[in-house]
């Protein structure tokens, strides 16, 4: 009774507290932009740092006069709209204000709604001071502290020999940024995964991970300085690929990655970074960037990307490697004309070896390896090309080459061709393919995107493959192909409908026939309705459909239907979502992607038959502090128990609970 009495008392206290509703995090996307970030096909961490890059614009505005092509990217354009922008800014003069926008050519009251919340117009030569003063007064810090758990046990937590979870069953960030204008920013970030000692003997210092980094911005020629924690990403991330970055199905048919070189690791991700020194130095058309980097890397012959350590084997791969990095990127970049060559070496404290599969015969192993790279880029108009090549220490070769017309607004069309060497080896690439290896593969990508009127818009993408050598589930050389198309009707701001199909075909091998290829397909559509009622209530519906034709053919289905519901008296919003899932097998399973505590970009994997059900409330408390709270359960219908090894629980249901604090001050 006392508990209830507490409980009712703290939500009263929250109902009449003085509060604004204030746009932070995932509330200050919009659908559209959720949407597109939910279809890219980059990974989860990937679409985390899109998010975290956004937030971090919302509170230290993106300046439209001075910002770089990989910015303007970020926050939602395509590049018909980055190239009106700039040809409208070196014509015109800087801009005057936001609303100019809607003068432009390629942009309208929609995009600027999309894109106000991040950016600014301020004149190029305007620069804050880095002075005591003005950084004591002026500053911007954000400080959360998420707890995540799964409340239902699993056998991870109950095993007595020894080979069980040595920690508590949560997960727990904590992420404190000080942002000066965007001249100055420090950030700490501390993440313990459910399962991972937390304050004991095996971790006596708390959080299993902790990031930092400090960045200084436009002294002198220095345009950039970060110390800790950072990413890079120069041409199209053959040499190294460690930022955010479209993918090559994205419904805009937009392949050229837009070079964003040192970005601060921000993120609570435990690997894909860099630690120690960057900077950019910028004279005249040039930028030299140069990077150093020692860090500690989890390793068990091979380097492990996990993240995790809960058990007393993966503690024992905790930090047992050491990756030296050094080298640097220069490039040139005038009138459309870009040109840029990278070199960096590294190196490992000892040596990686894989298991000596087949398809692992040319991976790397040793300890140490060399990068080089040339890139180029040229913009005549409406159309680019643009390539890069790179090359390893063993003198296997990585390229890239492609042409992007851009026909109007929201019209683009991409052909590319790339070739990757089965012998190169790079552990910093990430370049546009198929594979978790930027080795052996051919393919030819066509895009098409258009927008027919105000209505109704289209994309139609094509991967087409070959892979030279063998490949995971084949010991022969193989083809395949991806396609993807995409159909969107948009109503105003009220309501839209969009059709999504996606096909893949890979040839396998046919166990029964060991020297023959079976050719295996995967079929899946979809249709994703949102309607807005007003301010008040919003609905989110979809449905989808699959077919898997591999060794054995199997077929699902799922519909969930979500309402968003935000009370125009209080600044509260609350998703709660329903979902129905009915799948043969995990070939044919879904990943769906839902609301979490801001800053964490989720997705749910259903497969077999069941339900799921979502509830997300956030409550701005004050204007500087942020309540965010979840709660999720799924619950089986064929089978009673969940998952396998230390992961299985022993029952049809599953329930998550989730908490977030934000501090604004």
């Amino acid at each position: 009774m006392k508990n209830r009495k507490g409980f009712l008392v703290f939500l009263l206290v929250l109902l009449f507290c003085h509060a604004a509703n204030s746009q932070t995090d995932n509330s200050i996307l919009s659908r559209e932009r959720l949407a597109q970030i939910e279809n890219l096909e980059i990974s989860e961490q990937a679409k985390e740092d899109l998010i975290e890059q956004l937030c971090f614009f919302a509170t230290s505005p993106l300046n439209l006069n001075t910002a770089n092509e990989a910015e303007l990217q970020i926050i939602g354009l395509n590049d018909f709209q980055i190239f009106s922008l700039q040809h409208y800014i070196r014509q015109t003069g800087d801009l005057l204000s936001v609303h100019e926008l809607v003068h432009i050519n390629g942009f309208d009251e929609q995009t600027l709604k999309s894109i106000e919340p991040f950016v600014c117009v301020k004149k190029r030569s305007w620069k804050p001071a880095l002075r005591f003063d003005s950084i004591a007064k002026t500053n911007v810090q954000q400080l959360r502290v998420q707890y995540r758990q799964v409340l239902t046990p699993s056998k991870g937590y109950t095993r007595t020999d020894g080979k069980g979870y040595l920690g508590p069953p949560f997960s727990s960030t904590l992420r404190y940024n000080f942002n000066y204008f965007d001249r100055m920013q420090f950030s700490i970030v501390a993440d313990k995964d459910a399962g991972e000692p937390f304050f004991d003997s095996l971790q006596p210092f708390g959080f299993d991970h902790y990031s930092i980094q400090f960045t200084l911005k436009d002294i002198g020629i220095i345009e950039q300085l970060t110390l800790g924690d950072y990413r890079l990403n120069f041409a199209e991330g053959l040499a190294i690929g460690q930022g955010f970055s479209l993918s090559y199905l994205n419904t805009d048919a937009i392949i050229k990655k837009h070079t964003s070189g040192i970005t601060p690791h921000r993120s609570s991700s435990e690997y894909g970074y860099n630690r120690g020194i960057a900077t950019n130095i910028k004279l005249l058309k040039t930028n030299l960037y140069l990077f150093a980097s020692i860090d500690r890397s989890d390793c068990s012959t091979n380097l492990q990307t996990t993240g995790l350590h809960r058990t007393a084997s993966e503690l024992a791969t905790k930090d047992s490697n050491l990756t030296r990095l050094i080298g640097f990127h220069y490039e040139y970049d005038n009138k459309g004309l870009q040109v840029g060559t990278t070199m960096f070496y590294y190196d490992f404290k000892d040596s990686l070896h894989h298991q000596n599969r087949e398809y692992q015969k040319y991976y790397f192993e040793g300890k140490q390896n060399s990068i080089y790279s040339l890139n180029l880029s040229y913009l005549y108009k409406h159309l680019r090309f643009f390539s890069e090549v790179a090359m390893s220490q063993n003198k296997a070769t990585a390229m890239i080459f492609a042409l992007q017309f851009t026909l109007g607004y929201k019209t683009n069309l991409s052909i590319s061709y790339r070739d990757y060497d089965k012998r190169f080896q790079n552990h910093y690439s990430d370049a546009i393919g198929v594979q978790s290896h930027t080795a052996n593969e051919q393919a030819i990508n066509i895009s098409f995107a258009h927008r027919l009127n105000s209505l109704f818009r289209y994309y139609i993408g094509s991967d087409f493959l070959h892979f030279p050598f063998s490949t995971y589930q084949t010991t022969t050389p193989s083809n395949g192909c991806k396609l993807k198309s995409e159909l969107t009707f948009t109503l105003g701001e009220r309501a839209e409908v969009r059709l999504t199909s996606k096909f893949t075909l890979r040839e396998k091998d046919d166990k029964t026939t060991p020297a023959l290829l079976m050719t295996t397909n995967f079929l899946s559509n979809q249709i994703t309705i949102r309607y807005t009622l007003g301010e008040l209530l919003s609905i989110d519906m979809r449905a989808a459909h699959c077919i898997d034709h591999s060794e054995t053919y199997s077929k699902g289905y799922y519909f969930y239907i979500e309402p968003i519901i935000t009370l125009p008296n209080l600044p509260l919003r609350i998703n709660l979502r329903y979902t129905y899932f009915d799948t043969d097998n995990y070939d044919s399973h879904f990943s769906v992607y839902e609301y979490n505590l801001p800053l964490t970009f989720s997705s749910a994997t259903l497969y077999d038959k069941g339900h799921r059900a979502y509830l997300f409330l956030k409550y701005d408390i004050t204007k500087q502090l942020q309540l965010s709270l979840r709660y999720s359960v799924t619950s089986y219908t064929d089978k009673d128990t969940i998952s396998s090894g230390n992961d299985m629980i022993a029952s049809n249901h599953k329930q998550d609970v989730g908490i977030q604090l934000y501090f604004k001050f």
